[in-house]
């Protein structure tokens, strides 16, 4: 075992901090917990996470040598694995007892796996510290916190990018308000055979990044999500080579296509599924947008 790094100035002992648990909230609303999947999350749903720290706030002083001159904030950080992006909450002034941290998390910027990380902060230092150990500098972190949850599973997050149309060509320039790419290599990589473009001269779309809590966002998000989804098992019910038997290998769009039909049709066969894609194509889009609530 590795000894513990030592920060260079006293830190509080763990005692003082009562963590309780932390969570994400599921689109559904239900709070998720460390270890445990997100449930139908997408890229274009945000994600809150709380976590809850109840704080001897005058033993927090005592141990790391500050007076109550001293400023501590409490913040809450998070990091996405697969985008590599960040963010954090507000910073707010540590309080003795109970302490509520809440972040809220962009779904565009993240997938993978997220991290969240609670943190306290030396804001304002202490003019006369009782201690010659205690932290000088502010943003000294003092005490932190990680806990990990998965927002995916094996398949990887593919690219979504914001783009003018007009600019760039995409469906002949029109005003359409996405374009779903996907090259049928069911041994590629999937995230580099899937890549979805939003227009940005399209208003729904503009008013969707810019304020994703809004209504008309929320249901335009759903929309989009549902496409893709339509388009992806569409796609995949074209590759004569997919099969339900066959291992095309882990983040390949083989395994990407299978796991989504899988997760839509769990008791059916692919040749099930193609035969009704082949007779009734309307009547499999209208079983999809059952079976995914659009707009529910």
């Amino acid at each position: 075992m590795s000894a513990p790094v030592s920060a260079g100035y006293l830190t509080p002992a763990e005692e003082r901090i009562q963590s309780g648990t932390a969570t994400v909230t599921s689109p559904q609303g239900t709070p998720v917990a460390e270890g445990q999947p997100v449930p139908d999350w997408d890229y274009f749903t945000d994600l809150t996470a709380t976590w809850p720290l109840q704080v001897d706030l005058p033993g927090v002083l005592h141990d790391c040598g500050l007076s109550s001159a001293a400023t501590v904030t409490c913040l809450v950080t998070w990091h996405s694995s697969s985008t590599n992006r960040r963010g954090n909450s507000p910073p707010a002034r540590l309080a003795d007892g109970g302490n509520q941290l809440t972040v809220v998390i962009p779904g565009t910027e993240i997938g993978g796996n997220l991290t969240v990380t609670a943190r306290m902060i030396l804001a304002v230092p202490d003019p006369a510290p009782v201690s010659p150990l205690a932290a000088t500098l502010p943003g000294a972190i003092l005490w932190q916190a990680r806990r990990r949850f998965t927002l995916e599973g094996s398949g990887s997050r593919f690219p979504v990018v914001a783009t003018s149309f007009a600019d760039s060509g995409l469906a002949e320039g029109r005003r359409a308000l996405w374009y779903l790419s996907c090259t049928p290599d069911l041994d590629g990589s999937d995230t580099g055979s899937i890549r979805l473009y939003l227009n940005t001269d399209h208003p729904a779309i503009t008013t969707m990044l810019n304020h994703p809590d809004a209504e008309t966002s929320r249901a335009l998000a759903d929309m989009l999500r549902h496409d893709v989804v339509r388009q992806l098992i569409q796609t995949a019910l074209g590759c004569e080579d997919l099969w339900d038997d066959h291992d095309h290998g882990e983040g390949t769009l083989g395994e990407l296509f299978i796991n989504l039909i899988r997760r839509y049709f769990p008791d059916r066969s692919l040749a099930d599924l193609r035969s009704q894609h082949r007779s009734d194509p309307g009547e499999l889009e209208a079983v999809i947008q059952g079976l995914d609530r659009v707009l529910a």
